[in-house]
């Protein structure tokens, strides 16, 4: 999984788009200069969401193929947010990729997976191939107590192919 892509660091997203605003446990609101780049209330598809313009726009595309190929999947699949300023669960010094909008949690069913467990659900499975070709890395792949499996963000490989501001 993850072929040719790589989480996107912390270094080369404030490189990009600057600080996404105060690093807080729970949501904050943006306030970086990256903020008149946010789509807010967006449709994907099967649920709507507020996140960097590119990044919504990838949403679209990725979910426009899961619903003409797993239309079953496509009907069933929730998340857990896009933005969200904070710092990420298991570092507080350090932001999440929910920040700025470039990172999304997916689940099915009722429950979500929390970070650091060992499994998935089957449709995050079945969706991760979707996401990697639109040039998403899946957090399954993360190690340890940083395994994610319902987090998908954009790759450093794409993030870098954006113009910083």
């Amino acid at each position: 999984m993850n072929i040719g892509l790589s989480p996107a660091s912390e270094m080369i997203m404030l490189a990009t788009f600057g600080q996404p605003g105060a690093l807080t446990r729970d949501c904050s609101d943006p306030t970086g200069k990256f903020r008149k780049r946010i789509t807010f209330g967006a449709d994907v598809g099967p649920f709507k969401v507020s996140g960097l313009d590119f990044a919504v726009q990838s949403l679209r595309q990725v979910f426009a193929e899961v619903k003409e190929e797993l239309p079953d999947v496509f009907a069933s699949v929730k998340t857990e947010g896009l933005l969200c300023v904070r710092h990420r669960r298991k570092n507080p010094k350090r932001f999440s990729n929910h920040s700025w909008g470039t990172a999304i949690d997916l689940f099915f069913g009722s429950e979500v997976v929390d970070q650091g467990e060992n499994e998935t659900h089957r449709g995050n499975l079945l969706l991760f191939p979707f996401f990697n070709r639109h040039g998403w890395f899946w957090g399954a792949a993360f190690s340890g107590t940083t395994v994610d499996s319902m987090h998908f963000e954009l790759s450093e490989e794409a993030i870098s192919k954006l113009p910083q501001l």
